[in-house]
């Protein structure tokens, strides 16, 4: 389940805020985060979003009443809030905790689809902006490794969307390129093994019982 995020800190109100303190609040966020006036930066595109989420919620007493008792439900059981903003740690981290729930799984337990809409989720337009906006190789090369090992037992057609969100993702990292490409060369290599398996290991299986009925004689 994914955690409640805290729309009142999104929106820095206390849960006491009247109708009216909730617009002026959003009027004053969505100007100071609004893309036209922020150059068009992805990092300010998320928290505008993240803005227009919590005041969708909130300025909607039916939501906010709904909103209310998950709130409370979420406080009662001690869990936290997602209060992170959307950056380029965050996502390390979800692709992490992908890559852990992947590796833990069953081969024949995975469902191929599945990993492959989380991860095309996580490599949102969006997402790979504000990873260029930082420009940390470091942090990049590290999503790119980790989104290759959770994308590793996908079949090549759930495996070739994801390649090139991560060229997008590489640009002109050339050390960050290599280990997409190669990675890819891998799949395609395996891709035909698991193709022509079968032929192979039929002509063998021929070629030993016509060996065994020349010679057996």
């Amino acid at each position: 389940m994914t955690q409640l995020k805290d729309y009142y800190k999104i929106l820095q109100l206390p849960t006491t805020a009247s109708q009216q303190e909730i617009k002026r609040a959003f009027r004053k966020l969505a100007q100071q985060y609004h893309p036209d006036k922020n150059g068009g930066s992805a990092t300010a595109t998320a928290h505008f979003r993240e803005i227009q989420e919590a005041y969708k919620v909130l300025n909607d007493p039916k939501q906010r009443e709904a909103y209310h008792y998950q709130r409370w439900y979420v406080r009662s059981t001690g869990k936290p809030f997602n209060n992170a903003p959307l950056t380029s740690a965050s996502i390390l981290q979800e692709c992490r905790i992908l890559q852990q729930y992947v590796t833990s799984m069953n081969l024949f337990h995975i469902r191929f689809d599945a990993v492959s809409l989380h991860i095309r989720e996580l490599l949102t337009a969006n997402a790979i902006g504000i990873l260029h906006e930082r420009n940390d190789a470091a942090i990049n090369r590290e999503i790119i490794q980790s989104v290759l090992v959770s994308a590793h037992p996908l079949p090549k057609k759930f495996f070739i969307p994801i390649i090139e969100l991560l060229l997008q993702l590489a640009d002109d990292d050339a050390t960050a390129q290599a280990t997409i490409e190669q990675a890819l060369l891998e799949k395609k290599q395996r891709h035909v093994w698991d193709k022509y398996k079968w032929v192979l290991m039929l002509v063998i299986t021929a070629l030993m019982c016509w060996l065994m009925y020349r010679y057996g004689k």
